[in-house]
């Protein structure tokens, strides 16, 4: 019963800074505003019981993430619940959550905009909202899609309302080639065929239309997501891929290469959505596998978007491909979903996906597998979701908060990952007393490490009793302590080590010379995660 969050997805510049507060009983509050291991705000007075909100000017704060911490004080207990909240929207990031319960009936969707406000998510993809995949708007408030889920148009409006009203941008999934049997029928030739000539389905249900330049689907589909944007009011659309197939002939035997298309297709989407609606629309487009992520990431998304799948299946693959992705100089989301959630036992999986979530974040990019209330995602079909029990959250909750907190950090593109070339064999700019990988491999603290200028961030992850394999649950990491010496050109300026489990600690350090240069010496405890940050006198 006590709580502390953003009424905001993020708030503007020199904007106040709203708080919901949820208490048991009335109660002195104490709440500190934290810039990293700064505070920078701290306020006292007396909270409500139940629900309120708690605001203040922000004047004096800086574009940027913040961590909160409120102590609520009842005779002589003391009860800590942290948040964090973000000034000024970070273009480098996108939080991307997912909704897929529209039905008429339904009375939590506060409920479900709060969870999406506690951790931290401002956008939303509504799965399966539409009438068809070839008819998105339906004819009536009420109505089931094509795999049955029960529906109810407004519904979806209020939600997505509710969710402007706290800085949530709403995408409305729209499958760029799928069609039901009906439209197939009427239109065959706007499908595609296999190398037998036989018309291309998937799962049985949907048939794979053409989406080349000039064919009358592409025409059509563009047209039903500008409706959907313009009639259902959402900002944008989430254009889903299958990842097959890659290549297909046309009805006259013509070879269609979709990863040529499919950029040019997203282009003349936005174009034909701006000038028709009168706004830029938000699009993700979903690279399936990753493919063909190099193509088009180059055109108008607003975050490069990877559907993560075998044999995508350990975190050195997932690095690489952050990598790459980060080269487009656009947000980076990776839709990976635990299926240790249904698989293994509910401590494993919550490993699983804690290490997994810093991993991700370490890169500067985001995880789509959060959404609906207490929901998340362990497969591709968002309705088939698991539900988090309240301990699992709590702690995915921390972490969340701590992306946050140092976003400034860990999404700063102008830090240059050095992992492969700063550390072990004849490189000393990084060495650490202890079995170390460059790359995650298992058995080993994966030392990741990027670099700009006088400023080091050095991400430790523990797998020394775990395997690298990302989709898999994981055992609770014993704690380990050891040394890490870093090639510095003067004596730091700042240097502290920061952890979800424990916050902000400053380091001690010392300084010694060497054939090689000045040497900064210093003594890591870590965990599960931790990063270490260096920034050296200017």
């Amino acid at each position: 019963m006590w709580d502390i969050f953003p009424e905001k997805a993020y708030f503007d510049l020199h904007s106040d800074i709203s708080l919901t507060l949820i208490c048991e009983n009335d109660c002195r509050t104490d709440i500190c505003v934290f810039k990293y291991g700064d505070i920078v705000r701290k306020f006292s007075f007396i909270a409500s019981a139940g629900r309120s909100s708690f605001s203040f000017d922000a004047e004096k704060l800086e574009r940027g993430g913040y961590f909160v911490q409120a102590s609520f004080f009842r005779k002589k207990q003391e009860t800590v619940r942290q948040s964090a909240f973000v000034v000024g929207k970070n273009d480098m990031v996108m939080r991307y959550g997912f909704s897929c319960e529209f039905t008429a009936e339904r009375e939590n969707i506060s409920e479900e905009i709060d969870g999406f406000l506690r951790m931290h998510i401002d956008a939303i993809q509504f799965y399966d909202w539409a009438f068809r995949h070839d008819d998105l708007i339906p004819t009536s408030d009420i109505y089931s899609d094509l795999m049955g889920k029960q529906n109810c148009l407004s519904t979806v409006s209020f939600l997505i309302t509710h969710a402007h009203r706290h800085g949530l941008k709403s995408l409305g999934y729209g499958a760029v080639y799928a069609s039901g049997s009906q439209y197939f029928s009427a239109h065959e030739d706007e499908g595609l065929y296999d190398g037998l000539g036989r018309p291309i389905t998937f799962i049985d249900i949907f048939h794979i239309m053409n989406i080349s330049r000039g064919c009358t689907w592409r025409n059509h589909i563009i047209k039903e997501f500008s409706k959907a944007v313009a009639e259902a009011g959402f900002d944008g659309i989430h254009m889903d891929t299958y990842g097959w197939p890659k290549s297909a002939f046309d009805k006259w035997g013509k070879r269609v290469n979709l990863e040529t298309e499919f950029p040019s297709l997203i282009d003349e989407c936005h174009e034909f959505i701006s000038m028709e609606c009168g706004k830029e629309p938000l699009l993700v487009f979903n690279n399936v596998g990753a493919w063909p992520v190099e193509e088009t990431m180059k055109s108008y998304t607003d975050a490069v978007y990877c559907e993560i799948w075998p044999p995508m299946t350990r975190y050195s693959h997932l690095s690489c491909l952050m990598n790459k992705c980060s080269h487009g100089g656009k947000p980076v989301i990776l839709a990976c979903y635990p299926q240790a959630f249904r698989t293994d036992s509910p401590e494993r999986a919550l490993e699983g996906e804690l290490l997994l979530s810093f991993v991700i974040a370490m890169h500067g990019a985001s995880q789509l597998f959060y959404g609906s209330i207490h929901r998340i995602l362990t497969q591709g079909y968002y309705p088939d979701n698991s539900i988090l029990e309240e301990w699992q959250e709590r702690e995915i909750r921390r972490y969340q908060d701590f992306f946050v907190r140092f976003q400034d950090i860990m999404y700063d593109r102008n830090m240059t990952d050095v992992s492969l070339t700063h550390q072990d064999w004849d490189n000393p700019e990084y060495k650490f007393s202890i079995p170390s990988s460059a790359s995650g491999e298992g058995g080993k603290v994966w030392c990741h490490i990027r670099e700009s200028m006088n400023r080091k961030a050095i991400y430790f992850v523990n797998l020394l009793n775990n395997d690298d394999l990302w989709n898999e649950g994981k055992s609770r990491p014993d704690c380990v302590s050891f040394s890490a010496e870093v090639l510095v050109l003067k004596k730091a300026e700042r240097i502290w080590l920061a952890s979800p489990e424990s916050g902000v600690s400053n380091v001690n350090y010392t300084l010694k010379e060497t054939d090689k240069g000045l040497v900064l010496h210093c003594d890591i405890s870590l965990d599960r995660v931790a990063m270490l940050y260096i920034e050296e006198e200017k």
